[in-house]
C-alpha cells in the first residue's frame, strides 16, 4: 500500500472513483441535445429508420422498444442520425427482435419537466440510459421490417427464447391475473401483471416478489445445485472420479449468465449473479466467504460497467434491501439468540428478522419513490415467499426447458404455477387492506442517512464507537424532521403551478392558511393518477400541511383530474364549486374523499365571498347563471377576485367572451394580476376587457407543444398591447407572486434540489 494511513488511502481512493463516475456520467445528462441528432426532430412526424437495441416490451395493448436511428425522412429529404430513441406503440404487437433493422413513421418528442416542485425528471433519467428521445406510433402495422437480423449475436437467439417462452405461458395459463405473475416470475416481465395486483402487492409489502432480483437467482440455482449433485451421485463412476460438489457448483455460473439475460438483465439480477458467482468461485477455491465484500464487489462491477444504475430505483433497492439484510438481520435476532436456538421457531425467527431488516433498510427510497410503506411484508413474506418464491418460480422455470421436449409436462407444471399465484393473490387482496404509511417528508438526506447508518454498523468495529455515532446521526436526522417551519411573514404568495395543459394555482395567505383552486390533470384518461404522480408531491414540496380552501372552477378533467388524490392526502377544511357538478369517477372520488373527512361543501355563486383577516377578500364574480348543464362547459367557470389592499388579482377559470362581456357591464376595474382564461385561447382576453382591467401582470397556464395551439398569437398580441408582463408556465414552469398587498415581484419558482435545502437548513437553522 502506498500510504500508511488506510484512511487516508480510502479517502482517496474514493475521491477518485467519484470523480471518475462523474466524468463518465456528462455526456449522459448534456441537456443541449436540442439541434442534435433524433432529437433535432423534436415535434415533428417524419419516417425513422434503425437498429431495435435490447428485446422488445410487450405492453397491455401494445409494444415499447429502444430504436438506434440510423436515417430519418422528412419531406422527402432524407437525413443520416444517431442516438436512441424510446419507440411506444399504442396497438399491436409485431415479431421483431433486437437486431432487426425497422422502418416506422413516429412523432418524435423531447421530454420535458413541466416546471412543478419535486418533479421527477424524466429526461435525465432516460438521458442516464442513453436515449435522447422518445417517439409514438398508433399502430404496429404501419412498422416495416426492412431486414431481420441486421445485427446478429448471441443475445438476439436468446430473446427469440424468450419471446417464445412467453407465448407458451400464454398458451397455458390463460387467466389474465395468474398469466402476468407467471410471467413475471419466468421470464422477467411484468408488463402484464394488472395495476389493480401491481398495487395490492405493493400495499402488501411484497411486490420485490413480482421482479426478478437475487432470491429468484438464488433459488433457482439452488434447486439445480441440489438436482444435479443428486444425479451425479447416482452415478457411481462419475461421483469416484470427480469432486461432485464443486462441478456441480461450478456448472451453476453459465446457468446464470443464462438466467440474467433470459429475465431482461435488470440490475437486481445483475448484482444476484455477480455475488453469487463470486461465493461460487470462492467456494469452488476454497477462499474465505465474506458477504459484504461479495455485495462490494457486485456494485463496483456494475458500476464500473454503466455509472448511470447508480440511479435506478431498482440497483438501489436492491442493494439497500441485501445490505441491510445481511447487517440488520443478525442484530434483530441477538436478543433471542438465548431463547431460541434451533428447530421450526428458529427459522420462522430469522424469516421474520429478513422482512424487517428488508423493510427498515428499504424504507427511505420507497417512501421517496412511492410515498408509501407497507409493515404488513412482514407477515406476508411468510405465505408469499414459500407460495411463489419457492413454489412458483421453481415450477415456472423447470416448465419452460420442458416446453421443448416434455409440452404437456411443461403444460401441467405452468397450471400448478398458476394455481399458487391464484392462491397468493387471494392471501394478497385480503392483506393488502390493512393500513400502509405514508410519508411526502422522506427525501435524498434520509437515502443518504440510511447508507451511512448501514456503513457504520458495516465498518465500525468498536461496539461503543459505533453505539455513538449511530445515535447521534438518529438524533440529527430527526432535528432535521422536527425543526420547525419559519412562521408566516406578512406576505401572500401565489403560485401558477407547472401542471402542463391545464390548471392549478395555489395561494399562500399573509396569515398562513391555504387556498387551491383547480389542480390540473390529464385531457385522456391515461389510467395514471395525475394528482399522486405531480401535485401531491409538489404540495408537499412547497410545504403544504392542509389545504383550507379547494376551489373547483369546473369539473373538466384538466382541471378536476389532481384533485382527489388531494383531497385523500391532505385534510380539506372548505370545498367550493359552481353550479355545474361533475357525473364522472374522479368527481365521485373527490367528493367521497371529502366526505369522508367531513369537508363543508359549498355551492357558490356570484356575489358569494369570503374575507381573510382585515385586508383581503375572495369574491366570486361569475359566472351569473349556468348555461350548459351537468358537466357544463368553459363559460360556466367560476371566476374568483383576490383583493389585498391595492393588490388584486383575476383568476379567470376557462372563461371567455361572453362572461368578460358581463364582468365588462358590471363595471369590474382595474386589476394588478391577470390569469388568463382558457389557456390563453382566441376566445378569451378581449380587447375590451384588457383595456378595462389593465394588469400589470399576466399569467397563462398552458402545456408545451399542445395540440390546440395554446395560447395563440392572437391573444398573446393582445396582452402585449396592453404592455402588460407576460408570464407563461409552458416557458417557465411553475410562476410564484408575493405581495404584502402593495408591492408585488413576480418570478419563475426555484426550488433548490432537497438535499441541498436540507444541508442548508440544518447549518443555518440548527448549528447557528
Amino acid at each position: 500500500m502506498p500510504f500508511k494511513s488506510q484512511v487516508l488511502f480510502g479517502w482517496l481512493l474514493a475521491l477518485f472513483w467519484m470523480s471518475w463516475g462523474m466524468a463518465a456520467l456528462a455526456p449522459h445528462l448534456d441537456k443541449n441535445l436540442a439541434g442534435q441528432g433524433i432529437a433535432a426532430f423534436d415535434g415533428k412526424q417524419v419516417v425513422v429508420e434503425g437498429i431495435l437495441q435490447g428485446r422488445p416490451l410487450m405492453k397491455a395493448e401494445g409494444q415499447r422498444f429502444e430504436l438506434q436511428v440510423e436515417q430519418v425522412y422528412s419531406n422527402g429529404t432524407t437525413f443520416a442520425v444517431d442516438g436512441v430513441l424510446l419507440v411506444t406503440i399504442a396497438k399491436g404487437q409485431g415479431p421483431w427482435l433486437s437486431g432487426d433493422r425497422i422502418r416506422c413513421p413516429a412523432k418524435v418528442h423531447l421530454p420535458r419537466l413541466l416546471g412543478l416542485p419535486g418533479e421527477f425528471d424524466y429526461r435525465r433519467y432516460l438521458a442516464l440510459r442513453g436515449v435522447q428521445a422518445t417517439a409514438w406510433v398508433h399502430e404496429a402495422d404501419s412498422i416495416v421490417l426492412m431486414r431481420g437480423a441486421a445485427v446478429t449475436s448471441w443475445h438476439r437467439w436468446i430473446d427469440a427464447l424468450a419471446l417464445r417462452s412467453q407465448e407458451f405461458i400464454r398458451k397455458n395459463v390463460p387467466d389474465p391475473d395468474q398469466r402476468g405473475i407467471v410471467l413475471a416470475l419466468a421470464t422477467g416481465g411484468q408488463q402484464e401483471v394488472s395495476p389493480a395486483i401491481t398495487t395490492a402487492y405493493s400495499r402488501a409489502g411484497v411486490s420485490h416478489i413480482l421482479s426478478v432480483s437475487g432470491f429468484h437467482v438464488g433459488v433457482v440455482v439452488a434447486v439445480w445445485v441440489l438436482c444435479l449433485r443428486w444425479l451425479m451421485l447416482r452415478w457411481e463412476w462419475l461421483a469416484l472420479r470427480i469432486d461432485v460438489r464443486r462441478t456441480a457448483l461450478l456448472s451453476a455460473l453459465p446457468l446464470m449468465l443464462l438466467y440474467l439475460v433470459f429475465t431482461g438483465g435488470a440490475p437486481a439480477t445483475a448484482r444476484s449473479v455477480l455475488m453469487l458467482s463470486a461465493v461460487v468461485l470462492a467456494i469452488w477455491s476454497e477462499r474465505e466467504i465474506d458477504s459484504l465484500d461479495a455485495l462490494q464487489l457486485a456494485a463496483f462491477c456494475l458500476l464500473v460497467a454503466d455509472p448511470g444504475v447508480l440511479f435506478d430505483l431498482s440497483f438501489q433497492l436492491s442493494f439497500l434491501a441485501l445490505w441491510g439484510l445481511l447487517v440488520l438481520t443478525p442484530l434483530l435476532v441477538a436478543p433471542f439468540d438465548r431463547f431460541i436456538v434451533r428447530g421450526w421457531q428458529r427459522t420462522l425467527l430469522l424469516l421474520c428478522a429478513a422482512s424487517i431488516a428488508t423493510v427498515l433498510s428499504t424504507m427511505a427510497p420507497v417512501l421517496d419513490s412511492f410515498h408509501q410503506v407497507s409493515f404488513s411484508g412482514i407477515l406476508a413474506n411468510l405465505v408469499i415467499v414459500p407460495l411463489l418464491g419457492y413454489g412458483a418460480t421453481v415450477l415456472a422455470t423447470a416448465a419452460l426447458p420442458l416446453q421443448f421436449w416434455l409440452p404437456s409436462v411443461a403444460a401441467f407444471l405452468l397450471k400448478v404455477s398458476g394455481w399458487l399465484v391464484l392462491v397468493s393473490n387471494g392471501f394478497i387482496f385480503w392483506i393488502s387492506r390493512l393500513p400502509v404509511l405514508h410519508s411526502f417528508n422522506v427525501g435524498p438526506v434520509d437515502l443518504l442517512a440510511t447508507v451511512v447508518l448501514l456503513g457504520l454498523l458495516s465498518f465500525i468495529r468498536s461496539g461503543r464507537s459505533k453505539a455513538v455515532a449511530v445515535s447521534l446521526l438518529v438524533i440529527g436526522l430527526m432535528l432535521v424532521h422536527l425543526w420547525p417551519d419559519a412562521a408566516p411573514d406578512g406576505n401572500m404568495r401565489i403560485a401558477f403551478l407547472g401542471v402542463g395543459q391545464g390548471d392549478a394555482t395555489l395561494i399562500k395567505l399573509a396569515d398562513g392558511r391555504t387556498l387551491l383552486v383547480d389542480g390540473g390533470g390529464y385531457l385522456l384518461d391515461s389510467n395514471k393518477d395525475f394528482g399522486e404522480r405531480y401535485l401531491v408531491p409538489a404540495l408537499h414540496r412547497l410545504k403544504v400541511k392542509q389545504i383550507d380552501l379547494m376551489v373547483l372552477t369546473h369539473p373538466h378533467p384538466d382541471h378536476l383530474g389532481g384533485l382527489p388524490a388531494v383531497a385523500e392526502q391532505f385534510r380539506v377544511r372548505e370545498f367550493w364549486q359552481g353550479e355545474s357538478v361533475g357525473s364522472n369517477d374522479n368527481y365521485q372520488r373527490l367528493i367521497g374523499a371529502l366526505n369522508n373527512q367531513h369537508t363543508t361543501l359549498r355551492i357558490v355563486k356570484k356575489g358569494d365571498r369570503v374575507q381573510f383577516g382585515k385586508e383581503l377578500v375572495l369574491s366570486v364574480v361569475a359566472p351569473q347563471a349556468v348555461a350548459g348543464g351537468e358537466g357544463g362547459d368553459n363559460d360556466d367557470s367560476l371566476v374568483l377576485h383576490l383583493q389585498q389592499s391595492s393588490f388584486s388579482t383575476l383568476l379567470m377559470g376557462d372563461a371567455g367572451f361572453p362572461v368578460e362581456d358581463m364582468l365588462l357591464r358590471d363595471g369590474v376595474g382595474e386589476i394588478t394580476l391577470l390569469k388568463v382564461g382558457h389557456h390563453g385561447s382566441r376566445y378569451a382576453s378581449s380587447e375590451q376587457f384588457l383595456a378595462r382591467v389593465k394588469p400589470r401582470v399576466a399569467v397563462i397556464s398552458v402545456g408545451a407543444g399542445n395540440t390546440f395551439g395554446l395560447p395563440t398569437e392572437e391573444t398573446i398580441n393582445r396582452i402585449k398591447q396592453q404592455g402588460t408582463e407576460l408570464y407563461r408556465t409552458d416557458q417557465q414552469g411553475t410562476i410564484q407572486v408575493e405581495t404584502n398587498g402593495i408591492g408585488f415581484t413576480v418570478a419563475p419558482l426555484k426550488t433548490e434540489p432537497a438535499l441541498l435545502a436540507t444541508v442548508r437548513h440544518f447549518v443555518c437553522n440548527i448549528l447557528f
